[in-house]
């Protein structure tokens, strides 16, 4: 692991950071885990793209009533889902909003969802609502919109995930804006999730000859919620990542690996972001390996 912010032993001008926002701009590293949405649904699949930005496609549909799971944990993980969703009672699009929280969402039964999660920064924009505004925000709506209904009848007659994802660029990389983040925004954004979440806010702020209260506010004002806060979800999401891939380890072994040094720490804050304790999550990987094996990435989703 990268000691946190040995980058910053020269002085940083804004061409390096304009420079560094582009990395962030091709930068396709974030992880992007929501482990338990595949939790109680059939077919679950997913691929990751990478061009023109990086997104999790996925897809699965939901069983009846009386069988399905009516609530799924959603995690913390700096990210947007787009879930494009085909029922019985109509055609809906659901906007989650990243969470600071883990934080129970409602699934429709009997449904067919092809979701899309864009890393984070990334937003499709509804009704002028920004990024910070969706923050914490499960918003489920229907669209009267001819391009729209043209999506979902395509999307019903298509059955290739890549195909999916390559019909939701078509219809919505030029008819959706996706937003850019502020330049300092970025910056922060790569190197965050370069060091794995262990940086310190007020040494990236010095380096950047800033306050650390005026690059919080900027980051703020673009994500909903402060660069520390962002920089714990990495971490815990680089604990996520350690865990799927690796369940065999033990508790100790992740909390170094990813520098936590308290452990009551590690337990409250993962509890937080989970709703259960890292040992119970331990277990839960562990009899669902068969679910974390991989994901498909590359050109297939572009």
């Amino acid at each position: 692991m990268r000691s946190a912010y040995c980058l910053f032993f020269c002085v940083l001008d804004w061409s390096v950071i304009i420079m560094k926002n582009i990395n962030y701009n091709s930068d396709c590293h974030f992880i992007l885990h929501q482990p338990f949405f595949h939790d109680g649904v059939q077919n679950y699949n997913k691929i990751m793209g990478v061009e023109p930005y990086q997104a999790l496609f996925y897809e699965f549909r939901t069983t009846s009533r009386d069988k399905c799971r009516e609530y799924v944990t959603y995690i913390p993980n700096g990210c947007m889902d787009i879930l494009f969703i085909q029922s019985d009672t109509g055609n809906c699009i659901e906007l989650l909003g990243s969470s600071t929280q883990a934080k129970q969402v409602r699934r429709l039964a009997n449904a067919d969802y092809f979701g899309v999660r864009l890393k984070p920064g990334l937003f499709f924009s509804y009704g002028n609502l920004t990024l910070k505004e969706l923050t914490n925000q499960e918003l489920l709506f229907s669209y009267d919109n001819e391009d729209i209904r043209s999506f979902f009848q395509a999307l019903r007659r298509t059955k290739s995930l890549q195909k999916k994802a390559e019909l939701f660029h078509t219809y919505f990389d030029t008819y959706i804006n996706i937003s850019r983040v502020h330049d300092l925004t970025g910056f922060m954004l790569s190197e965050i999730n370069e060091t794995q979440g262990n940086v310190r806010i007020h040494e990236l702020a010095d380096a950047l000859h800033y306050s650390e209260r005026h690059i919080s506010r900027i980051f703020l004002d673009s994500m909903g919620f402060t660069p520390k806060t962002f920089a714990r979800i990495v971490r815990f999401q680089n604990v996520i990542d350690s865990i799927l891939h690796q369940p065999m380890h033990s508790l100790c072994d992740y909390m170094t690996e990813l520098g936590y040094s308290d452990q009551a720490h590690f337990q409250r804050e993962f509890k937080q972001y989970t709703g259960i304790t890292p040992k119970h999550f331990l277990s839960y990987a562990q009899s669902n390996g068969c679910c974390f094996s991989g994901i498909n990435t590359g050109q297939q989703a572009s």
